[in-house]
């Protein structure tokens, strides 16, 4: 049963709102009616909503819905945003989308709920929801309940895994564990939370596509889970520069283990398959995959270890998709670099680049997002800008058209306050 403030009637179209929720909120899609800044999670900032409608005041969704994971109950792409049935904006703290295989993969969102509990949809097949069930097609259109879970601080989604930060410092995981990302010291996957071990004093968490971070209140950052690219950052630095970049070592861990050399850091976020961590100086430092200079250090060399970010500073927040990255800095303005054959970086272009550049026409930001080849910003008037990648709707402007600069979406509502996307998808969340 839903808290009391899901059965709040707003208009004549909201009244449909929390049926739908208590009826289909446990039933599989293919059983539904077709018809039917924390710096971790840094697309979170909050805005006065007041004076804010019942439109506005919903949680929203497009793009890709294979599996899903828009919440609407339906499979619908969609190219404009749908409301997540039975969840008011103003009971959410925070949303996190997860997902894999980009603009043909699957997708699963996360609802952090002001009570300290989790609601989840879409693809389960590895126990991604976290509510006992799995099946390889088992998918679930509308939210529900994570088991067992509450008195949660914070929540990231991975590939197919998601994390969350528990009030007492400690964090929980479910889903997919093939590389040891729930960090329980085992490769089991998990349908019901289970305790990373090891950890406690964590202040903020970020999930990749099959590896985990937790960033502790003295500054020090933890990862585990997948190393195959470098990506837990835990391999040593040469002593030498000259030397050559060593193989990232081992190539997974079960358990949290620290990243060298990180004293100061006061955010930190993953892309597909590499981190970001932002000092107290407002530097930033990156590690793993960087093929297509994701790493902002200008190579394209892999670094299984942390690097500066060349020529960044006065940075307040991070974002990454699957191989792109961006910053908010402390003017409000975006710099982005990495991957940009759809426009993701956001620079007018769709030239690689290895350092960052600015992007273009997108001011008075005060939160990003990051999908696997698109880019969401949050202005502080309460819209909602997009770039890149277009293909399944993913920016929301009503079309599937790529856009190298960014286009307004959710131009009604001006009180969005919260942005998500997953590192390695192709739908959007926001509220």
């Amino acid at each position: 049963m839903r808290h009391a403030t899901s059965r709040h009637l707003y208009d004549r179209e909201d009244q449909m709102l929390p049926l739908l929720h208590r009826t289909f909120r446990r039933l599989p899609v293919t059983a539904l009616p077709a018809a039917a800044v924390g710096l971790a999670l840094i697309g979170s900032a909050a805005l006065p909503t007041s004076a804010a409608s019942a439109y506005d005041l919903r949680l929203r969704s497009w793009g890709l819905n294979t599996s899903g994971q828009l919440g609407d109950g339906t499979k619908t792409q969609r190219l404009t945003p749908t409301s997540v049935v039975g969840l008011s904006g103003a009971e959410l703290n925070a949303v996190a989308a997860g997902g894999t295989g980009g603009s043909t993969g699957s997708g699963f969102g996360l609802a952090l709920l002001a009570n300290g509990t989790v609601e989840a949809w879409g693809k389960n097949d590895k126990g991604q929801l976290g509510n006992g069930a799995t099946a390889t097609t088992d998918e679930w259109a509308v939210p529900g309940l994570v088991a067992g879970l509450g008195g949660v601080e914070a929540i990231a989604a991975g590939g197919s895994h998601a994390l969350a930060l528990l009030k007492d410092g400690t964090v929980k995981a479910w889903g997919l564990n093939d590389k040891g990302q729930l960090g329980d010291g085992t490769i089991v996957n998990a349908n019901l939370p289970v305790v990373v071990a090891g950890l406690d004093d964590v202040k903020a968490i970020a999930a990749g596509d099959t590896f985990s971070m937790a960033l502790l209140k003295d500054g020090t950052v933890k990862t585990w889970g997948n190393n195959d690219k470098g990506q837990l950052g835990i391999t040593a630095k040469p002593a030498l520069a000259s030397a050559p970049v060593p193989k990232p070592t081992p190539a997974t861990r079960t358990t949290a283990a620290p990243v060298p050399e990180l004293t100061t850091v006061k955010g930190i976020t993953a892309g597909a398959s590499h981190a970001l961590a932002l000092l107290a100086d407002g530097t930033v430092m990156a590690w793993g995959l960087n093929d297509k200079g994701q790493l902002g250090d200008d190579t394209t060399v892999d670094k299984p270890y942390p690097v500066p970010v060349v020529e960044l500073k006065n940075v307040t927040g991070l974002t990454a998709g699957a191989s792109h990255s961006l910053a908010l800095l402390t003017d409000k303005t975006l710099r982005g670099w990495g991957l940009n054959d759809k426009g993701q970086v956001g620079d007018g272009t769709i030239t690689q680049r290895n350092t960052s550049v600015p992007v273009t026409g997108v001011s008075n930001v005060i939160g990003i997002a990051a999908g696997s080849a698109h880019t969401l910003a949050v202005l502080s008037d309460g819209t909602v800008q997009a770039w890149g990648l277009n293909d399944k709707g993913q920016l929301g402007d009503g079309t599937t058209t790529q856009r190298l600069t960014a286009v307004q979406v959710l131009a009604k509502s001006g009180s969005v306050a919260i942005v998500a996307a997953p590192s390695n998808g192709s739908f959007s969340l926001a509220r």
